[in-house]
């Protein structure tokens, strides 16, 4: 008998024998803590799921549904008490309920779905830009843009001249009349591109706190999205002598769900796109998200797919990281969601020193891990090469210190942020860092590790060089700008770190991409008016506000028809770094970067569009894909198309960073003739085949564009994207097989004797009879990289096959295959499912995948691995 069962079983006959009634009270759930769900019913459609004219009645429905509920629930004993009520896209509450209660709560009648809270990681901050080096980028840009009808310095430095945004806007579209809701940190409404006033103003209309519980939604300088909500308003609507957004003229409504911490939980967010339904937004601008297990069918999606249906375009961020394919974010992965790829502008917006009197600047990186930067004011240099070695105080006072690393041959001896601290208690000023290693004209990125409290800066060698041969007495001098153009082999193409699609159950993602690149735009007076950033969170606004001139251009639209528009008129985009070899693979770029021009040209009486707008093709498993695109003609005379194919290049496994780009392409085949003509306010059907690139591995995501190209000029060309997955998805293993190809020394998965022992797979033994606690214990190391699992299990076999534990069981798992080295340990301590001590003797520890849309019926495909013996001695 296991000693901890011996010494309860001893304590239990020592109590003394008293009458039933007078029992020991057993714990309840009034004694438990409470946890928040958030419960969704179906007894009652959400307001917006039914037509305008019956939402009065459809509003008391749900009322009534919920009190139900609440009256349900106290029949049955259940602790519910609700803190918020959502009506328009979502029928549910949040409630605060005993955890032992939760299942009991969902078998509830009409309860549909009872869900923990996911928390949205706050978006990253803005890095702060004064207004006068914003001005010097302005004057720059337009000096160089001087030609008739050249976008201006304003619509440059805010990069709406890369999608004929500038040339819109003077033929009279601004976006007047329409009104865009940003879900975010928060507007600063007092900036003046956005009001200049109190709230409500002029420009930024109405909004709510949903972070604090206020009716003040303002942007403030705490919390780790600071700024992101106002810099997210500014590319859709800002306005003022230095920057001009997409749509000038569009009013703006602020829902604040960043606050001063660190996150968002899916229940504020919910509350937010609820309120945004209520409000009537025409448009909803997302620059926020979660890779982690995103699915079409969350809560949080499914109410983003209920406000567009209803109406209301949303525009998404599809994530950033360098993870390659299937990493959208939640809630881009709603099927209804226009979800936002970034590109990269065509130059880079750096602050920059000045050096002496020299007018070429230094340009610099800022690390987010020191202090912000002056905006003026100068201070001479110093070079330092002692490394981490304390230097005397006061030696550096007043003075920008440049360093460089000091290498032993397999790595620094010390970090930078380490230098950075040693020169910031010598009395420097700034930290600035050069390496040697880099190519000449690079920037190196943001160092490791820890905080300084001076400004870290990052400069490259030809400007360390330039300095350090300067004169003695110069000075370097803040609040310069450089704006350095981009290669052409990234000059206005996919950005690296723009998030890769499809959807984790092979929804079409992204739907488009736009410039999300080095973006200037607008801040709280607090972080110095104006900033700069980059990611599909500065992409997302971009196509929030063209969807707002076409909503100008065309008040009729309806969301679906916006999107179709989009899509049927972007540029398809040459592959980033090696633009050459094709175009960039669909499932990154979507149907390629907005053209504002072409759209809104679509959008007005005269518009050609097709349905579908995108094909998502699935996974093909050998066969062929029949699908049928009509095209609408809605212009008073008839139209004329070729049709053709345009293929881009594929990405075969893994699904990592380490993605392989190949050149085979799908073969596509239309039936009938290669000209077609669309009669006048009508329609034809166009059959489409699609066959998987011959050879690809399984698994491979090929995509392109069935392209109709009009025999008038004047008529544009029409494109609908299609991706697909050769083969069986199904076969794509669920080891993430670029974990030991990095790794050489390290198998995948490895039966190990602890966490975090790392090593090659072997036998493992479970030593309880000895004094060391160090062998008590065995781990399976393993780096998955199915892109969801709807299930993994770690279960314990004895010598017979017969499970008896399960020391892990969890649902709904993303990938943690990014960068291709992710990994984690899973333990068992010979412990059986019943709390009992797992006899001597030899098990296994089997791992069992689950993988989300396993097949076409959405069953899903298990894969299992099994470990090598565990000895368990006792």
């Amino acid at each position: 008998m296991h000693a901890s069962r011996a010494a309860l079983l001893a304590a239990l006959l020592l109590l003394p024998v008293t009458p039933a009634s007078a029992a020991p009270r057993l714990p309840s759930a009034r004694d438990e803590p409470l946890v928040t769900r958030i419960v969704t019913l179906d007894s009652a459609p959400a307001v917006r799921e039914a037509p305008a004219a019956s939402r009065s009645t459809a509003a008391a429905d749900v009322d009534a549904s919920q009190r139900e509920l609440m009256s349900a629930a106290r029949r049955a004993g259940i602790r519910l008490t609700a803190s918020r009520h959502y009506r328009h896209v979502v029928n549910g509450l949040v409630v605060r309920v005993p955890q032992s209660q939760t299942a009991l709560l969902g078998a509830l009648p009409g309860v549909a779905s009872v869900a923990a809270p996911v928390v949205y990681e706050a978006p990253e901050s803005p890095v702060p830009v004064s207004a006068e080096t914003v001005r010097r980028a302005v004057a720059e840009a337009g000096a160089a843009a001087r030609t008739a009808g050249a976008p201006s310095g304003r619509e440059i430095v805010t990069v709406t001249d890369l999608t004929g945004v500038a040339e819109v806007r003077r033929s009279g579209v601004t976006g007047r009349g329409v009104t865009v809701g940003i879900i975010d940190s928060g507007i600063a409404y007092d900036h003046p591109a956005l009001g200049g006033g109190g709230f409500p103003n002029a420009k930024v209309v109405g909004g709510y706190d949903f972070a604090d519980g206020d009716t003040d939604p303002y942007d403030d300088a705490t919390g780790s999205a600071a700024g992101h909500g106002t810099h997210v308003a500014g590319i859709v609507a800002g306005d003022d002598d230095h920057i001009l957004g997409v749509a000038p003229d569009a009013r703006l409504r602020a829902y604040r769900v960043f606050g001063s911490g660190n996150g968002a939980g899916e229940d504020v967010i919910l509350a937010a796109l609820d309120q945004a339904a209520a409000d009537g937004d025409d448009v909803v601008n997302m620059s926020l998200g979660t890779p982690i297990g995103a699915r079409s069918s969350s809560v949080l999606s499914t109410a983003v797919d209920r406000l567009v249906a209803s109406g209301t375009a949303v525009a998404v961020a599809v994530g950033n990281g360098y993870a390659g394919p299937f990493r959208t974010s939640e809630p881009a992965a709603a099927e209804q969601a226009i979800a936002v790829g970034s590109t990269y502008s065509d130059r880079s917006p750096y602050l920059a020193l000045t050096l002496g009197g020299e007018e070429t600047p230094v340009a610099y990186t800022q690390s987010g891990r020191g202090a912000r930067t002056p905006s003026s004011g100068s201070a001479p240099w110093a070079e330092v090469t002692t490394g981490c070695e304390q230097l005397p105080a006061g030696s550096l006072s007043g003075r920008i210190a440049l360093f460089s690393f000091k290498w032993n041959g397999s790595g620094p001896i010390c970090r930078p942020m380490d230098i950075a601290r040693v020169l910031e208690a010598a009395g420097a000023v700034a930290a600035v860092q050069h390496d040697p290693t880099m190519p000449e004209n690079v920037l190196p990125g943001s160092p490791c590790c820890g905080t300084a409290g001076i400004p870290v800066l990052g400069i490259s060698e030809k400007d360390a060089r330039r300095v350090l041969a300067s004169a003695p007495d110069a000075r370097l001098a803040w609040g310069a700008y450089a704006a350095i153009p981009l290669k052409e082999d990234a000059a206005g193409l996919m950005d690296h770190g723009s998030a890769w699609g499809p959807g984790n159950e092979l929804e079409f993602k992204p739907d488009i991409a736009a410039p999300g690149g080095y973006i200037l735009s607008a801040m709280p007076k607090a972080l110095d008016w104006y900033g700069v950033s980059s990611g599909t969170s500065m992409a997302s606004p971009h196509i929030a506000g063209v969807t707002a001139l076409l909503l100008q251009r065309n008040p009729a639209l309806s969301p679906r028809e916006i999107q179709s528009i989009l899509q049927n008129t972007a540029t398809p985009l040459a592959m980033t770094g090696d633009p050459a070899r094709g175009a960039q693979p669909v499932a990154q770029q979507g149907a390629g970067r907005v053209d504002a021009r072409a759209a809104i040209a679509a959008a007005g009486r005269t518009a050609v569009r097709t349905t579908p707008s995108e094909l998502p093709l699935r996974d093909l498993e050998g066969r062929p894909a029949v699908r049928t695109i009509t095209v609408h003609n809605d212009s008073d005379q008839p139209v004329t198309y070729r049709i053709g194919h345009r293929a881009a290049v594929s990405a075969a496994p893994p699904y990592t960073s380490e993605w392989k780009a190949e050149d085979a392409a799908a073969r596509v085949d239309v039936p009938g003739p290669e000209r077609i003509t669309v009669r006048a306010h009508g329609s034809r059907a166009v059959p489409v085949t699609v066959r998987q690139p011959v050879g690809a591995v399984d698994g491979t995501l090929f995509g392109g564009w069935i392209e109709f190209v009009p025999a008038a000029a004047e008529q544009p060309v029409l494109r609908v994207p299609y991706q697909g997955v050769s083969g069986d998805f199904d076969a794509v293993s669920a080891i993430n097989p670029t974990f030991s190809a990095i790794n050489t020394t390290l198998d995948n998965p490895a039966l190990r004797p602890a966490v975090g022992n790392f090593g090659r797979n072997l036998p493992v033994t479970i030593d309880l009879a000895n004094e060391d606690t160090s062998d008590d214990g065995a781990a399976v190391m393993l780096s998955h990289g199915f892109p969801l699992l709807e299930r993994l299990r770690v279960q314990v076999t004895d010598a017979r096959g017969r499970v008896v534990a399960t020391p892990y069981d969890q649902s709904w798992l993303t990938r943690i295959s990014g960068a291709g080295t992710g990994v984690e340990f899973h333990a068992w301590d010979a412990t059986l499912d019943d709390g009992g001590a797992a006899p001597a003797g030899t098990y296994r520890l089997r791992l069992v995948f689950d993988k989300a849309l396993g097949d076409r019926d959405h069953a899903p495909g298990t894969e299992t691995w099994t470990s090598p013996e565990v000895t368990v001695v006792r």
